[in-house]
């Protein structure tokens, strides 16, 4: 047996729902999480990086049928510059982190 409870107005799991405010918690926690970087360790670095690069990559994905192919390359080409600095040994928070805030900034925008 599982207890729910239920707020009006608010969904149940905002990480699973497929709304509006879905989205905006993500945007908001990945924010969150650049934010932190440059009080982790290398290891947490990497850590927090390739969470937010999954994150960022699947959301990505579902912009793609509503965004111009213009705007695909544009973001597809900030995903794969983020990729690149995860994949480094020692990740470049100087390259990364703009990357990653303007990202985040223009999925804010779509939907």
């Amino acid at each position: 047996m599982s207890l729910k409870i239920c707020v009006p107005g608010m969904a149940v799991d905002p990480r699973t729902s497929g709304d509006r405010a879905s989205l905006s918690w993500q945007v908001s926690v990945l924010g969150d999480m650049v934010a932190t970087l440059d009080t982790l360790t290398t290891a947490g670095q990497h850590h927090v990086i390739g969470k937010v690069v999954a994150v960022v990559r699947d959301q990505v994905r579902r912009a793609a049928p509503l965004v111009s192919r213009r705007e695909r390359d544009i973001l597809a080409g900030l995903v794969e510059e983020m990729e690149h600095e995860s994949d480094r040994v020692s990740p470049d928070l100087s390259v990364f982190t703009p990357r990653a805030e303007r990202l985040i900034g223009l999925l804010s925008l779509v939907r």
